[in-house]
């Protein structure tokens, strides 16, 4: 444990969060990894995505269209008859919003009061940073695994994970895979997955001083919002023996993001639009989802004069994620276990997490046994003055160096 060191780590992550990756910007951070990785002295693969061949794989989901995109994967090799892990890590990361909300500047990564602030610090710069200085901690303690440590950095995770969908169709892989966003020392084998959708909904315009001979097709949006708000509460409502989802209130919420429609303040309005986002049940087909959101939306305008004769569109758009379960007692998610509780002396709780994340694609699309861990709470992510504890990182690459150290190690997958 001696050997991770702080001040390099700390240093990695105000590196990455100085090179600004939103929008799809990522090539700069990735190759600000690159050097790291160097640093560090992994073998590199860095290639540029065939972005056109990505897209068309069934699985493949994006919100931003890409002129450029870098995969990056470093390996430390083991020495043969162990089992592989992968850490896999993004360094996109969403815009910063209004900066004048920021009291530390977005892509500056301050520290203060042992916190390392700016866009990405926690989700999931800092994190990555973490991982990269574990496997340089066993590398500068002389160890030599059996088994190889992959730390893939990619692209594209905040709108659907192009990035790790091509990592795995160039052929990387493991026997396990740990995604290191932030669940706060929570081990977590299981995750939820989600879809974006759109409703749009027709009115009939009038002048606004007459508007009682048009239809607002606010006021009929308002009446579906309603609608789904009472499916989040059936869908959420059963809760299963031994649920790893039992923290949270709403474990699969369905949100509403935007909403827009007309076209002049003193019409009434002809059009309008929402969008949102639907939580996916591990357990459940992400088609029987979209089922009964659409039956949802259909039933209430069914009960609806107006709209029986003008009725909602439901679209599917944009990033989507696939759900993760592996089994509690596979050997990946008891070797970290073992080690976080080696390292805090208590047994870490085991749940699910209700974010889209990469392990999705890592388990269904990869076949690889995967779990979420990583420092810091979720929910300071994609806020302004996004923080992480330098302390929260420097117990994250002590695990993840004790949890290398014994899952490559052994080779028994039983």
């Amino acid at each position: 444990m001696d050997e991770v060191d702080v001040g390099g780590m700390i240093e990695a992550a105000r590196r990455l969060i100085r090179a600004p990756s939103w929008n799809g910007n990522e090539t700069r951070a990735q190759d600000v990894m690159r050097d790291l990785m160097a640093d560090v002295g992994l073998s590199i693969d860095r290639w540029i995505l065939d972005l056109a061949a990505v897209q068309t794989h069934p699985a493949c989901s994006w919100e931003i269209e890409r002129t450029e995109a870098v995969g990056l994967v470093g390996t430390l090799e083991g020495v043969g008859g162990g089992r592989s892990l992968v850490l896999n890590g993004h360094v996109d990361v969403v815009p910063p919003g209004d900066i004048d909300l920021w009291t530390h500047p977005p892509f500056a990564g301050e520290i203060q009061d042992g916190r390392l602030y700016g866009r990405g610090a926690l989700d999931m710069k800092g994190p990555l940073a973490a991982g990269l200085y574990a496997i340089k901690a066993i590398r500068d303690s002389g160890v030599a695994l059996s088994g190889s440590i992959h730390l893939q950095s990619v692209i594209g995770e905040e709108d659907g994970g192009i990035g790790t969908l091509a990592t795995l169709l160039r052929g990387h892989g493991g026997d396990g895979a740990i995604v290191m966003e932030p669940t706060g020392g929570v081990v977590a084998p299981v995750q939820a997955g989600c879809l974006n959708f759109r409703v749009r909904v027709s009115g009939k315009s009038a002048h606004g001083a007459v508007r009682d001979e048009g239809v607002s097709a606010f006021e009929k949006l308002f009446d579906l919002y309603g609608a789904i708000r009472a499916l989040e509460t059936r869908r959420n409502d059963a809760r299963p023996d031994g649920d790893l989802f039992r923290r949270y209130v709403i474990p699969f919420p369905i949100s509403i993001g935007t909403m827009r429609g007309g076209d002049w303040a003193s019409s009434v309005p002809e059009h309008a639009t929402m969008e949102g986002r639907m939580g996916v049940r591990p357990d459940e087909d992400p088609a029987d989802a979209r089922r009964e959101l659409q039956s949802a939306v259909r039933d209430a305008a069914t009960d609806d004069e107006f709209l029986r004769d003008h009725p909602p569109v439901v679209e599917w758009w944009g990033g989507r994620f696939l759900s993760a379960e592996t089994d509690p007692d596979h050997p990946l998610v008891r070797v970290l276990c073992s080690a976080e509780g080696s390292l805090k002396g208590q047994t870490p709780s085991v749940e699910g997490v209700p974010f889209g994340a990469d392990a999705g694609l890592i388990r269904q699309v990869g076949g690889i046994p995967t779990v979420l861990y990583g420092a810091g709470d979720i929910r300071r992510a994609h806020r302004p003055d996004e923080w992480v504890g330098v302390d929260e990182l420097t117990h994250m690459a002590q695990t993840l160096a004790v949890t290398a150290l014994r899952f490559c190690a052994e080779t028994d997958l039983g």
